[in-house]
């Protein structure tokens, strides 16, 4: 994951940008707020509610309001969450780069897994970004590498994980692999780690 910028401005005209979205009765996609931080921080928290202790990340504490509030300080994240009618029950955050969308977030809580939030929310970051920058090749994100279920989900809606060498088959992984270097030491990919792909058509 890239780092967080430190100390930039909420651009609040991103939000003009971003269409809210009705994708069934009752169920709402709108940009995230900071008002949302500690709704999000609880999504994360209980997406993890049917899996046992051994699958729970050992960064979750890191997801707590005020991480959060302050991540969306950063003008280059883009933040929405999925609601059934009032409730808040899925987040999706991603970053935008030249040619580039990676995924950084994607949570739905536990009662409602199985209910095609996550692919929703999946589909709307796609479009936005490239509405938002059509000039976007590929999507991006990671995933644990253990996390099976998650694997599944993402090769069923069209990703390819990467394995070494496929840089110079699909050439645009070079600008996420030299943000990475930039920014943060998430390249080389850690063992736990999965990056997966899809070209944004």
């Amino acid at each position: 994951m890239l780092s967080v910028k430190r100390g930039s401005t909420l651009d609040t005209c991103q939000f003009d940008r971003i269409n809210v979205s009705e994708n069934a009765t009752g169920v709402t996609i709108r940009p995230a707020l900071p008002g949302d931080a500690e709704a999000i921080a609880q999504i994360v928290r209980e997406s993890y509610a049917r899996f046992a202790a051994a699958h729970i990340p050992f960064d979750m504490p890191l997801y707590h309001e005020e991480s959060h509030t302050e991540a969306m300080l950063d003008s280059n994240t883009r933040w929405v969450v999925l609601q059934e009618e009032a409730r808040r029950v899925g987040v999706a955050m991603w970053r935008v780069l030249p040619g580039i969308a990676h995924l950084h977030l994607l949570f739905v809580v536990g009662d409602c897994q199985g209910k095609g939030y996550g692919r929703l929310l999946l589909k709307h970051h796609q479009t936005e970004a490239k509405a938002e920058i059509p000039e976007t090749k590929l999507f991006t994100l990671h995933c644990l590498r253990d996390s099976h279920w998650a694997v599944k989900f993402y090769k069923h809606q069209g990703y390819t994980m990467y394995e070494q060498g496929d840089e110079y088959r699909v050439t645009d992984l070079y600008v996420w692999i030299d943000a990475c270097r930039r920014h943060d030491n998430g390249w080389p990919l850690k063992a736990d780690k999965a990056l997966f792909y899809k070209r944004a058509h």
